[in-house]
């Protein structure tokens, strides 16, 4: 059996929800399930590392928020872990669908029905948290940009409701974790990369010093996590009052969250994790957990098609049905693990595909490296080029090349007008009767990627 080694894996996709949803449904099975908030928070509460993958990754769940007008017409906060109407890959896409669904991109975010709504109120999908988030606005001006401190994550009802049951023992250690992060900062004075004066560099040493020696202290109040809205469709607007709710709808989205980072707040540097509402244009990545998993024995990472195909190309080649002998043509080149490939073609000037093709059976240099001048096309971080600009500056007989530079911008009159790099000219020869799977192809086959992570399973 696939992956029957393996009792709970993460999944995303290239392609978003869809694809990521189904593998992990897949994997799951039909006794298993897709992991809500709690389930990540007990993983991470399981893990007391915090470099971790349920600290240093971020997951999409099957909790939910809900935004609406009661039954009284007041507004209210509705969190739902794993029940209502977005449990499923149906209500996900349904919500979803107010966004994705607009041809005239008027619409942000998700919506339910107001009738929906109001059975979450009422219990008919089963136990839900409500916040009063007119109340809830009047105590916070600006209650989705802060970074709560411990004690003020601990009082807040919103918080709580999103990390679930166990949401108290979770703040504390997210806690005891950012005082050894802030007392491992203290020791550490960073490099004067602003160029500040030499009194200004000090006064910032100073200033820096003093808040990760308070803040690394036993018993101190760190920030430790920001609640986020959707960016496209923010509950509200600051001081300027709520944000208009369609008549018959309510808003609704899942519910995020994210790895351990850095950030600052105001002059304070913090280790934070945000709790988000997912857009529906975000990446994603569904924990699924089979029915004797158990998410606090650790969360595998699941299959990365592009890292799966580069560490087990051999196993992943392809039959060329008609003769390819003359295939190869004039090709950039790619070095998979010192073995040389062809790289599937790109279609005018645009940037390398990166992907390996057909195996190089016998190469040789032509020439010495030499550069390669072309336009800056659309964006200067990015190098596009035509190969027949490639092939024009080739030696007779080569028919193959590779960069051996990193490429550079040539500024002209402050603008990137050009950029260049080093080319070496090979003349190649390659196994034109097999090609290696297509990264995009290994993505879509559950199979394929699920047989490999097996084998790497076994092999550790």
């Amino acid at each position: 059996m696939i992956g029957k080694q393996i009792g709970v894996m993460a999944f995303s996709h290239e392609d978003g929800l869809v694809p990521a949803y189904k593998f992990a449904q897949r994997f799951a099975g039909k006794y298993g399930k897709l992991a809500t908030m709690p389930d990540i928070i007990a993983a991470r509460l399981a893990s007391k590392n915090n470099r971790a993958a349920p600290w240093n990754t971020d997951y999409t769940t099957l909790s939910a928020e809900y935004l609406g007008l009661s039954r009284e017409g007041r507004r209210i906060l509705i969190v739902a872990h794993g029940i209502g109407p977005m449990s499923g890959l149906d209500g996900i896409l349904k919500a979803y669908s107010w966004q994705y669904k607009d041809k005239k991109h008027n619409h942000y975010g998700g919506r339910i029905t107001q009738e929906e709504f109001w059975d979450l109120e009422a219990g008919v999908y089963g136990k839900v948290d409500i916040i009063d988030f007119e109340a809830y606005k009047e105590k916070h001006e600006y209650p989705f940009l802060e970074v709560r401190t411990l004690s003020q994550a601990l009082e807040d009802p919103l918080v709580l409701a999103r990390l679930g049951p166990q949401a108290k023992e979770y703040l504390e250690m997210h806690s005891l974790m950012s005082q050894k992060w802030h007392r491992d900062m203290a020791m550490h004075e960073p490099k004067n990369d602003c160029n500040l004066s030499e009194a200004s560099y000090r006064e910032y040493l100073d200033f820096r010093l003093a808040q990760h020696t308070r803040d690394g202290k036993d018993g101190s109040d760190p920030r430790i996590i920001k609640i986020r809205d959707v960016p496209n469709c923010n509950y509200s607007y600051g001081n300027l009052g709520f944000r208009p709710i369609e008549e018959g709808y309510a808003f609704a989205h899942l519910l995020s969250i994210n790895w351990l980072y850095s950030t600052y707040c105001g002059k304070d540097e913090c280790l934070a994790t945000d709790i988000n509402c997912h857009s529906w244009s975000d990446g994603v990545r569904f924990v699924a957990i089979k029915q004797d998993g158990d998410i606090t024995a650790g969360i595998h990472p699941g299959p990365n098609a592009y890292k799966l195909l580069h560490e087990h190309w051999k196993d992943l080649f392809i039959p060329v049905e008609k003769d390819q002998s003359d295939a190869i043509g004039f090709s950039a080149l790619v070095d998979i693990k010192g073995c040389w490939f062809t790289q599937y073609p790109k279609k005018g000037a645009s940037w390398d595909t990166g992907e390996p093709e057909y195996a190089v059976t016998a190469m040789a240099k032509m020439g010495s490296p030499i550069p390669f001048k072309t336009k800056t096309r659309d964006y200067f971080m990015l190098f596009m080029y035509g190969i027949n600009e490639v092939q024009a500056i080739a030696p007779p007989g080569a028919n193959a090349y590779c960069l051996v530079s990193e490429p550079e911008n040539l500024w002209l009159g402050g603008d990137p007008k050009y950029q260049k790099a080093i080319v070496q000219f090979y003349f190649i020869k390659a196994d034109t009767t097999q090609r290696l799977m297509r990264t995009s192809h290994l993505s879509h086959d559950y199979e394929a990627m699920m047989r490999l992570v097996e084998m790497e399973t076994d092999n550790n």
